[in-house]
């Protein structure tokens, strides 16, 4: 079977604590976007076999290996997968498409299982395999996460949203931006997921735009003081918000969608490319 599995930007991300088990407690609203990886999943008699277009992404025992492994000791089976992941969001972008690659083929594999999981026993699965997974799992393109962002409640709209999304030829490493966090206030907002949903309710893009924030931000920004530029280019071509996704390399703008094409032309020619650069025009997946 061919199963989707798209990419994320977070329209916010504060940080608000440290947990006991090394790992940070977040609120996040998270939206799925049109930009996806494609996952061909077979069963076979044999051995697993994964392949992926990208040679940068680990086949052995790498994350899909692990999503395979997990789902078979807590069936107490031994199914076997051919799979082949065609590669197109980056890696350590921010953007999380390996979260989304190791959700996507969960639920592949338990549907070539005859399902023997529920969706609540596949969220327990993907909470173990990474804090994103839960996200990708449920079927909403918007939810919002507590946590250490595998709390998930869903945010049900039907709003669209326009990106323009900027990938440097370098990617980030998570946990070395976590790692510096304490340098952070870490203290919770209050009605975060009331006020998102208000907006995406009413589908007030300009209000989602005008809102956007993220803690982890700064902390890249001292690091990667290139990356203000990026976010500099987005507000010049007409970005109504712009923000670092995640812990980056990736940064988004939201745009009205008549100013899309114009947009990204203008920043292809200022980030070609030629040079590593990645320049994507998205909006809110739909589903398909």
């Amino acid at each position: 079977m061919d199963i989707t599995a798209p990419a994320k930007v977070n329209l916010y991300l504060k940080v608000v604590g440290k947990r006991e088990d090394g790992y940070h407690e977040i609120e996040t609203v998270f939206e799925k976007i049109s930009l996806s990886d494609e996952l061909s999943v077979q069963p076979t008699r044999t051995r697993n076999r994964i392949t992926c277009n990208d040679p940068e992404v680990p086949t052995g025992e790498g994350l899909l290996s692990r999503t395979i492994s997990e789902f078979n000791s807590r069936i107490d089976a031994d199914y076997k997968f051919k799979v082949h992941l065609n590669k197109k969001i980056p890696i350590s972008a921010g953007l999380g498409g390996g979260s989304s690659d190791a959700a996507a083929l969960l639920k592949a594999v338990n549907h070539l299982a005859g399902n023997p999981l529920n969706s609540n026993e596949l969220m327990e699965i993907g909470a173990l395999l990474g804090s994103d997974v839960p996200f990708f799992l449920q079927e909403s393109a918007f939810a919002y996460a507590e946590g250490r962002g595998e709390v998930i409640s869903p945010m049900g709209s039907s709003a669209e949203i326009n990106h323009i999304i900027i990938n440097p030829p370098f990617g980030i490493s998570t946990k070395s931006v976590y790692s510096r966090v304490s340098s952070l206030s870490l203290t919770k907002e209050k009605g975060v997921d009331k006020l998102f949903t208000a907006f995406l309710r009413e589908k007030n893009i300009l209000s989602i735009a005008e809102n956007l924030h993220n803690d982890l931000q700064a902390i890249v920004l001292r690091d990667f003081p290139e990356i203000s530029e990026l976010l500099t280019e987005l507000k010049r071509s007409g970005a109504k918000g712009e923000l670092l996704s995640g812990s980056g390399s990736s940064v988004f703008g939201i745009f009205e969608p008549e100013l899309v094409p114009e947009a990204r032309e203008r920043l292809v020619r200022i980030f070609p490319e030629e040079r590593g650069w990645k320049i994507f025009a998205v909006n809110t997946f739909d589903g398909e």
